[in-house]
């Protein structure tokens, strides 16, 4: 486990960065300030429990010996915590003798069908429209009615003229007269009902009455008291220093490896000497447990960083922390060159927008 720097560790290690090996105590002494920014990671996953009891039941004789059991009070029964914290799971339990098979009430099983009411059959919607006549005129004598026309009422019989390829009309039976295709109907032959207006219903099949669904009409139901033990996880995370240091810093030292790492399995596993004195409040706050804790994965790492300002460098800030091979050193823009780049930025743009609007 690597140490905190000490103040000559790390005004020694800028020294170096900056090509002065040997003059850490002069950058000491030219008012160099040190800010101590360690910085931690803390991401816990906490399995969380709850147990809910209910009445279940199954139509017929339904076997409930495939489930664990459990006796009295659902919250005193034992269930292992999931070996993961970050796995969700459910336990089904059912509570020993409350499973019992008794008679639906029903009429042995049936009930009136509701699709039909208990009539057997349903009404059929008109067969698919002649595509020969296309039901407008499917017989020239009585319109596909059975009757004849009106406007034919004082015409004599022997003096119609029927149009060729017409057939004997089904409704009328008056013969050359009607749609060779629908034979006067109008609509082609429905394939469901017959044309007779009614099919039979096809939930009961025409015998009026149904399964009853609620004992799936066995005429039986098996009852019993389940309890149900919810295990899912619940994640969160704590950063520390806020506001935390800029991102190049975080990547740079995730990338050389120099945090240092724990992780915790259980509310009683010590924190680790590592930490700092000031985020110790904090770190205890984050893993206070909670009442329907049952398990849970602490992943901790920490690293002591340190901000530095010289005066002979005003333009940079170095961040130094402790590497595997020794102290490592991060220059990053100061907020003076930022500010001082993004002003020469704008006024560049400014420039650009002038010359464009003069051209």
């Amino acid at each position: 486990m690597a140490d905190a720097l000490s103040d000559d560790d790390i005004l020694e290690a800028i020294a170096r960065h900056i090509g002065r090996p040997g003059q850490g105590p002069r950058l000491r002494r030219t008012g160099a300030d040190i800010a101590r920014l360690p910085m931690l990671d803390l991401g816990i996953v906490r399995c969380l429990e709850t147990r809910t009891t209910r009445e279940e039941s199954r139509p017929g004789t339904y076997d409930t010996s495939g489930r664990p059991t459990y006796e009295g009070d659902l919250r005193d029964h034992p269930v292992e915590p999931p070996k993961d914290p970050a796995v969700s799971r459910t336990v089904e339990l059912v509570l020993r003798g409350s499973v019992r098979t008794v008679p639906c009430g029903c009429d042995g099983g049936r009930q009136p069908c509701s699709r039909c009411r208990a009539t057997g059959k349903l009404r059929c919607d008109i067969g698919p429209i002649c595509p020969a006549c296309k039901g407008v005129d499917p017989c020239t004598w009585c319109d596909g009615t059975g009757k004849r026309r009106k406007d034919r009422a004082g015409a004599e019989p022997a003096r119609e003229n029927p149009a060729a390829g017409r057939t004997a009309c089904v409704k009328c039976r008056k013969p050359r007269t009607a749609c060779p295709e629908c034979h006067g109907w109008g609509t082609k032959k429905c394939p469901r009902c017959d044309d007779t207006g009614f099919r039979p219903c096809p939930v009961c099949e025409g015998e009026r009455t149904a399964a009853h669904t609620p004992c799936g009409g066995t005429g039986l139901i098996t009852l019993w008291t389940a309890g149900s033990v919810k295990q899912a996880p619940d994640r969160a995370l704590l950063k520390l220093p806020e506001p935390a240091p800029p991102l190049r810093v975080r990547q740079q030292t995730g990338r050389v490896d120099a945090w240092e790492r724990v992780t915790l399995a259980s509310a009683g596993d010590p924190l680790p000497e590592g930490l700092d004195p000031a985020h110790i409040k904090a770190v205890e706050s984050a893993l206070a447990p909670r009442q329907d804790e049952v398990a849970r994965r602490v992943d901790i790492r920490w690293l002591p960083l340190a901000a530095v300002t010289i005066p002979d460098d005003p333009d940079h800030v170095f961040y130094v922390f402790p590497g595997r091979e020794g102290p490592e050193v991060l220059p990053i823009w100061s907020r003076r060159r930022s500010l001082r780049v993004a002003a020469v930025v704008a006024v560049v743009v400014v420039l650009v927008l002038l010359v464009v609007a003069l051209v």
